[in-house]
């Protein structure tokens, strides 16, 4: 009994997408494998279309599989800046606004339990015994083995790499080998719920809440279930309420959905009033606008002497054999101008049709791949984006554009190592390419290399302060980005180095 092998796991990713948003591509597919293969032993299934009908038929059997495949990594009092905003500036500023009723928080994946005990125990030291009156914590996870974990409150070494010695002299109590239960007066102020974030109903304890922490979390969905579940999130909360996300996932959900503040130089969301929904990552400002905090499009390849047609104007396709030279650069080119149009519509669907008929007609016009892989990435489909900008490469091996954009898929798809080497290709091509420096930054200090991140956060500090404000905010054709919450992280990492005497 082997199990299914890579050839036969469409269905299953199918099903772990479609119920609970979780993506198995690329290496992830040897956990897929590994788990199926558990699973399906356990139940003396030796058949994969036999075992892909047990799961779609028995929840109990689904939920099974779920655990064996999350990731419950985590650690008190992890992201401590974070913690130490939630607990010292926005929490307080709730409590003073509201006389009555107690401030409810969320812990969206909290895994084994560690992040909202964390909070509960920060609570304790500022509140004392009044917190438990004055704050409702929940946590929640999909993972059922995980919730049962947290509601039993006990803890290894591991979970205590990020405390300190007197909070865990205060708040847990030796229970075994090198293994400490939370304490019960704080065990009674948090409750627990098994939730799919992805589901469609959400339990009472999760409405209204006052702030959602959900970090470390969307790092597992693809690109369209982490708009549906920010969205369902953004939902739940009160009017004025927060959300923090992990500094890492801050930029991938500046969606238009919430109102991106920023804060002691830590950046996170609110729900504030008249927000109109935007997918900010997505949608290229019109031509000839330039708003504060936003970059106009790098100009696109030359065109034609002619002039060109307005945007979404797709020129009719002459006879065979009738067709001059003349003719197809303008054709070319008015559908380059159609697509470009398109996309900043946000008609991604029809800007990628336009462009497929484009590279028909002239597969060397490297500004069409590289739109191409511009709105393929941002839509998540990092495998068609990155065949768009390796057909860019082959056009122009010099090509900036392209090697950012395979930089950005292998870091989104956690291959560091191949993230930093198309980096340092665009910092080759362009010395001055800020957003390779920065990415390279946040890579080494994950690593905790700081004297390397140090200097990539410096270098792309050093180049977005320079020249005017038009020039800072500079685009990288097709990628458009907004540089103050850039400087912000920068100067941030950069305090964060300094303090650690790196």
């Amino acid at each position: 009994m082997t199990g299914p092998d890579s050839t036969q796991l469409a269905g299953f990713k199918e099903l772990l997408l479609a119920r609970c948003g979780l993506c198995f591509e690329k290496e992830r597919e040897v956990t897929l494998i590994r788990g199926l293969r558990e699973r399906m032993a356990s139940r003396g299934v030796g058949d994969s279309d036999v075992y892909h009908g047990l799961l779609t038929g028995d929840p109990e059997e689904f939920h099974r599989l779920v655990e064996l495949l999350t990731v419950n990594e985590t650690y008190f009092f992890r992201e401590p800046d974070h913690l130490k905003l939630l607990v010292e500036r926005l929490i307080p500023e709730i409590v003073e606004e509201r006389p009555t009723g107690q401030v409810k928080i969320v812990s969206a994946g909290c895994s084994t339990g560690e992040e909202p005990y964390s909070i509960a125990i920060l609570l304790r030291e500022r509140y004392g015994a009044d917190s438990g009156r004055l704050f409702a914590i929940t946590g929640v996870d999909i993972d059922a083995s995980a919730i049962e974990r947290a509601k039993q409150g006990v803890y290894g070494k591991s979970s205590f790499r990020g405390g300190n010695p007197g909070l865990l002299a205060r708040y847990f109590e030796p229970c075994g080998r090198e293994e400490y239960r939370i304490r019960k007066e704080v065990g009674q102020d948090v409750t627990f719920e098994v939730v799919n974030l992805l589901g469609t109903v959400y339990p009472a304890a999760m409405q209204m809440p006052d702030i959602i922490l959900y970090r470390n979390v969307s790092i597992y969905f693809p690109g369209q279930v982490q708009h549906a579940i920010f969205s369902r999130l953004a939902g739940l909360l009160t009017e004025g309420g927060y959300l923090l996300v992990s500094a890492t996932e801050t930029i991938h959900h500046d969606l238009g959905i919430l109102s991106l503040v920023e804060k002691d130089s830590l950046f996170f969301y609110r729900k504030l009033p008249n927000l109109r929904i935007v997918d900010r990552r997505d949608r290229s400002r019109a031509a000839g606008t330039h708003r504060s905090g936003t970059s106009r499009p790098a100009a696109p390849a030359a065109r034609s002497r002619g002039g060109t047609a307005g945007p979404g104007h797709v020129p009719p396709t002459p006879p065979a054999g009738q067709r001059t030279a003349s003719v197809a650069v303008s054709d070319v080119h008015a559908l380059f101008d159609g697509a470009l149009g398109k996309a900043r519509d946000n008609r991604p669907d029809a800007a990628l049709e336009l462009l497929d008929t484009l590279i028909g007609r002239d597969g060397s016009f490297v500004k069409a791949h590289t739109l191409k892989g511009s709105i393929l990435l941002n839509t998540s489909r990092f495998d068609e984006a990155r065949a768009a900008c390796t057909r860019a490469l082959a056009s122009d091996p010099l090509c900036l554009e392209a090697a950012l954009m395979l930089g950005i898929i292998a870091r989104h798809e956690e291959d560091g190592d191949e993230a930093l080497r198309r980096f340092r290709e665009a910092i080759y091509l362009d010395p001055s390419c800020w957003l390779a420096h920065f990415h390279t930054a946040e890579i080494v200090f994950m690593r905790g290399d700081r004297k390397r991140a140090r200097g990539g956060y410096e270098a792309a500090l050093r180049i977005l302060e320079s020249g005017p404000p038009g020039d800072r905010e500079r685009a990288f054709f097709p990628l458009v980005f907004k540089t103050d919450q850039f400087l912000a992280i920068c100067r941030h990492k950069l305090a964060l180095i300094k303090d650690q005497g790196k």
